[in-house]
């Protein structure tokens, strides 16, 4: 996020690759190091914390899909949510003219105004009262610095699930899952899971894995902060912000902390918050700074003030030159006050279809955790200079067919879709039986498709679980049906630009360098 690149719908941020043929052993030159020197331990305490089948969706979810609650957001309305978002991703990251607020409401009224054609055509007698959405927020990707990834200690095993899990990334074909259907229909929130490992902390998943977020204290107090690679400005809630958030959200009082007398505005897609800056004691994975400079936010859109928006705040973890305040960086600060010898990050994301007892979402500060990757940490140079996680873009393959590929893809752990050229877009779908476009940029496909995509960067391929290309069902009451594809495009991206968010970054270890630019992927164990 060049301003701070990110949100700005109800279901964000999200997903990216996985398996590769060759990779790179790490070179001598500065280590994404600093092994983590894990304890592994024996404790498993929590984290924290209608309408007919063929009409595709039921009356019951349109009536209620744009009220104020988050988790009645239609699944077409989401879809365009994260769109838009991409279009003003996309033109921070290539320094061109952003789509203005205007442009953009006016795609969401063509897509409601879509939406309502589409139904008219299927029951005259059918009538939808359009609201505005609650919309959130999203992200952007940022860079590394210039040496290979080291390799973190081993981490502890995970707990076996009682659900439906899926380490295994075998084409599966059975539908949308049950369990995220339902983490999206609640909006709920599955809870992190104990990690053993130095330096890193559990990520707890947002509905149908649209967010991603990790225990945060503040001042002796906890809060829940989004993971942001695409930005780098971090803020908490403040007790003085009027309609912000639910009852369940955690806010900062002013009194603990110190105020710095600097106002700044934070543009994250269409939503933006306000903030103050101040410092205080701050602390993530048992990295603790004393005095650290971060916002409080006293004002914001609905996109971050919803009722139903799990989180407290934003953690950003971009690099400095997209920060909006200039502060320095949570991983600066980290290296500047000798917390860590390198500003590397680890993210493995979890996936709610996964089930409650096997979340094994995390994040190492200074390091990589060795033990989540099968093999070597394939290394890639970034292809941005500006802050973002940029890598070259071999090819795509749907089920081993080459569909094309080509240019740079942004790595973005605050994007939920992958966004790609029309082209490509388009080829992916042709691949996939049943697939159809719905002209706006978006696409269906079959629930039950075992179709997975292949992406390959610098001659390293990783492979994505086909439930991945599913970012939800077009009728929760209908999980076998037709779904809303994660693969979008974005009209103003030009043809040689992808963005690849939580989709296919739940399928690989993401790791990012901005001492030695360097993006790492992994497969994951």
């Amino acid at each position: 996020m060049t301003k701070v690149l990110s949100p700005n719908f109800v279901v964000l941020l999200a997903a990216l690759l996985l398996p590769l043929t060759d990779v790179i052993q790490p070179v001598n030159a500065a280590p994404l190091e600093d092994k983590v020197n894990a304890s592994v331990s024996n404790q498993t305490n929590s984290f924290a914390a209608g309408i007919s089948r063929e009409n595709g969706v039921k009356m019951q979810l349109l009536e209620r899909d744009w009220d104020d609650d988050a988790s009645n957001v239609h699944p077409w309305i989401r879809l365009q949510q994260q769109i838009n978002h991409a279009k003003r991703r996309m033109a921070r990251i290539h320094d061109t003219e952003e789509p203005t607020d205007e442009e953009l409401t006016e795609a969401m009224e063509q897509r409601r105004s879509w939406m309502a054609n589409v139904l008219q055509e299927r029951s005259e007698h059918m009538k939808l009262v359009f609201h505005q959405p609650r919309v959130k927020r999203e992200v952007v990707a940022e860079d590394l610095g210039n040496t290979p990834l080291p390799r973190g200690k081993r981490f502890g095993k995970p707990k076996a699930s009682d659900e439906e899990s899926s380490i295994k990334l075998d084409a599966r074909g059975n539908g949308y899952s049950k369990v995220e259907a339902k983490a999206a229909n609640e909006y709920s929130v599955t809870s992190a899971s104990d990690v053993s490992s130095k330096n890193t902390a559990g990520l707890s998943i947002e509905a149908n894995d649209v967010g991603y977020f990790v225990d945060v204290k503040i001042d002796g107090s906890s809060f829940k902060m989004l993971v942001d690679s695409g930005s780098s400005d971090t803020w908490v809630t403040g007790s003085s912000c009027n309609n912000c958030g639910g009852s369940n959200r955690k806010k900062l009082d002013k009194s603990s902390v110190n105020s710095k007398n600097s106002n700044y505005k934070i543009s994250y897609g269409t939503g933006n918050v306000k903030i103050n800056k101040v410092s205080s004691k701050f602390e993530v994975a048992g990295l603790s700074l004393e005095d650290y400079t971060f916002g409080l936010a006293s004002k914001m859109t609905e996109q971050f003030g919803g009722q139903n928006v799990p989180f407290d705040g934003l953690l950003g973890l971009g690099g400095k030159g997209i920060s909006v305040t200039k502060s320095p960086t949570f991983l600066g600060a980290l290296k500047q006050n000798n917390k860590i010898q390198h500003q590397i990050v680890g993210y493995r994301l979890g996936r709610a279809a996964d089930g409650k007892s096997n979340n094994r979402g995390q994040i190492t500060f200074g390091a990589v955790d060795d033990s989540q990757i099968d093999g070597s940490l394939s290394q890639l140079d970034n292809q941005s200079e500006d802050g973002y996680w940029m890598v070259n873009l071999d090819k795509v393959e749907v089920s081993g067919k080459s569909v094309g590929g080509g240019g740079k893809a942004v790595l973005d752990t605050g994007t939920s879709l992958i966004i790609a050229p029309k082209h490509t877009a388009d080829a992916i779908h042709d691949a996939i039986p049943g697939a159809k476009s719905d002209g706006q940029g978006g696409y269906t496909l079959p629930c039950t498709t075992n179709k997975r995509l292949t992406f390959t960067f610098s001659g390293h391929s990783f492979k994505m679980d086909s439930r991945d290309l599913l970012f939800s069902p077009k009728d929760s009451n209908d999980l076998t049906g037709t779904c809303v594809s994660a693969v979008s495009t974005g009209s103003p991206m030009g043809n040689a630009d992808w963005l690849l968010g939580a989709a296919f970054l739940k399928n690989v270890y993401f790791a990012t360098n901005a001492d030695s630019n360097k993006v790492g992927l992994g497969h994951l164990k």
